[in-house]
């Protein structure tokens, strides 16, 4: 089927709902008020470009701005696609100027598309004509629909006839179709002072369906470090953020990796600022301060918009600091996916601004949420309709308990689900309340790769796991080598990890059938531009009904603590060697 224009993907609800209160902190009114005219001005935007490739003078004009665009490449950042249903796909690209003395006009620019089953484009299915947006700094958003389920495509865009480079993605089988096999990476955390992107030529080399990338995309700031030391401002407000995307989005490894398959992100801290929390700044520093609190979120606002402007991700462009970014995607009776954000509705940590601590009776607080109460509401909600075998929760931070034994004291890190040990439960009673087969956790944000059980209570070595979690490691960031005596004794004290490695950089490689969901822990030299990539470890999950938890003789209690005292080391050793980490 051949389309004749593009659905330009916008979203409904852009312009949908004010400016709302976070639990932590309010917008002041100067605040709101610039909020309401950002708002304004970006869904105004977003339509009009939508409207103006329908209109023949608009687009026109349109074309008119390509033709007189400056000589050389304009997809110097490549191209990419994410979110695939069983009909379509998102595509993006991003116009950049060949003469950085010459910027792009404050105009939306006519850009084609193509989709074809070939690389070649012989059998062209589906094309039209897209704006890059002037106001998302020339990115382009296209929602292609009509596709075949379960197929693989190539794609490319062209303005002024100079072409992008050409990549493929892929359908999802969709609702009613189950596949004998799906692959997919989960990859997450790519500061790009502490490694080259190695990782990243491994996933490109991957026999694989499609990427998870759960958070950490950009780090904000700068590290004078090798293998490649940069200097630029720290990430604050659109400019700068936009400036470090271009950095990043420009590593050929990063490109081909997205030119290999279809991706589902979601945001971690520092695409916005480390260790953020909800309305209340990083480590939440801005609460009880109005003034601190409007800059966090005019920052936050600008972090999200830059973050759109360069992924493709089926949500409709923000256009304030709040921004719904969980969401289901399904890719069959297989599988389906659960993309939280743990960071924009999340309670402040139980000791205030310290993010890491000896324990602390207010982790376990009830009204204590990661999620918050919508979010936790909406996966209630989906975990009751899933029907598929395998359920993966993608989402940022580790998710078991990991205490850390010092002396005779354990110490937790608050920005983990050790932070909110009750709303961690409530979300394993929803699994369990809610017969939900197969659930997996897939999460990153620390910096080492792990294996194991996610429990209620882990002082019973019977308990049994709820669900299974997966860690990735990062794809290049670095874990501190001071920390990894720390990471063996705590490896050694969880009895419900079956794996756990802080030294290596990579990916995990994921294979699922009705049976099995298999993980390939991938590691690489990323100190060196080219490296061998191999497996560390696999870890094997089978398939089994729902858990069903026993009656309760008594009252239960709201929580459960890791035990004080060290455990039998039931868990597997961290392989040897220095480790290397950035926090």
């Amino acid at each position: 089927m051949e389309h004749s224009a593009a659905q330009i993907h916008e979203g409904a609800d852009v312009t949908a709902a004010p400016d709302q209160p976070n639990d932590d902190g309010a917008a002041g009114g100067s605040l709101l008020g610039a909020m309401t005219s950002r708002r304004a001005f970006l869904a105004g935007a977003v339509a009009t470009a939508g409207l103006s490739m329908l209109d023949p003078r608009q687009l026109a004009a349109a074309r008119r701005r390509a033709v007189a665009l400056p000589v050389g490449d304009l997809f110097p950042l490549g191209v990419a696609s994410g979110d695939p249903t069983a009909q379509g796909v998102i595509l993006w690209t991003r116009l950049i100027s060949p003469v950085p003395a010459t910027p792009l006009p404050p105009a939306d620019i006519a850009v084609d598309w193509e989709v074809a089953t070939d690389d070649a484009f012989a059998d062209v299915v589906a094309s039209g004509t897209a704006p890059a947006v002037a106001a998302l700094a020339h990115s382009v958003h296209v929602d292609v629909e009509g596709l075949q389920p379960d197929t693989w495509y190539w794609y490319r865009f062209s303005a002024d006839g100079r072409t992008s480079a050409v990549a493929r993605t892929r359908t999802f089988p969709g609702a009613g179709a189950t596949p004998e096999r799906v692959v997919f990476a989960l990859a997450t955390c790519q500061n790009w002072s502490d490694g080259y992107y190695t990782a990243h030529a491994g996933i490109a080399a991957e026999d694989l369906d499609f990427v998870v990338f759960v958070g950490d995309y950009i780090y904000e700031k700068s590290a004078n470090r090798q293998p490649r030391p940069i200097s630029i401002p720290e990430s604050v407000d659109l400019p700068t953020y936009r400036a470090r995307y271009e950095l990043y989005k420009g590593d050929p490894n990063l490109q081909a990796s997205h030119h290999r398959a279809p991706w589902i992100t979601t945001v971690d801290d520092h695409e916005v600022a480390n260790n953020m929390i909800a309305g209340i700044g990083k480590d939440g520093e801005a609460a009880g301060d109005p003034a601190a609190i409007a800059a966090w979120l005019a920052r936050r606002a600008d972090a999200y918009q830059a973050w759109y402007e360069h992924q493709p991700v089926r949500l409709p462009a923000p256009s304030s600091a709040d921004y719904r970014i969980h969401r289901v995607v399904e890719h069959s009776d297989l599988l389906r996916f659960f993309v939280l954000d743990g960071r924009q509705y999340r309670s402040g940590y139980p000791t205030g601004t310290t993010s890491e601590g000896a324990d602390d009776p207010k982790r376990f607080d009830e009204d204590r949420t990661m999620l918050g109460a919508e979010q936790e509401a909406w996966l209630d909600q989906q975990f009751a309709a899933t029907t598929s075998r395998w359920n993966a929760v993608a989402q940022q931070t580790v998710m078991t308990a990991t205490p850390i034994p010092v002396g005779k004291t354990n110490f937790f890190n608050f920005d983990q689900w050790d932070g909110y040990v009750a709303a961690r439960n409530r979300l394993l009673h929803s699994l369990v309340d809610r017969k939900v087969r197969n659930p997996m956790v897939l999460s990153g944000d620390i910096h080492l790769a792990a294996a194991g059980g996610v429990r209620l209570d882990y002082d019973d070595p019977a308990a049994p796991d709820i669900a299974n979690e997966v860690v990735t490691t990062s794809i290049s960031s670095r874990f501190d080598d001071g920390l990894l005596d720390l990471f063996t004794a705590a490896l050694e004290k969880a009895s419900w990890a079956r794996y756990g490695n802080a030294v290596d950089r990579g990916y995990a490689l994921i294979t699922l059938t009705a049976n099995e969901w298999r993980t390939d822990f991938r590691v690489v030299d990323v100190k060196v531009p080219s490296a061998t990539v191999r497996t560390d470890h696999t870890d094997r999950v089978q398939d089994r009904d729902p858990v069903v938890l026993p009656p309760p003789t008594t009252a239960p209690p709201t929580t459960t603590a890791p035990p004080a005292g060290p455990a039998p080391a039931t868990g597997a050793q961290p392989v040897s060697g220095a480790a290397d980490y950035t926090g």
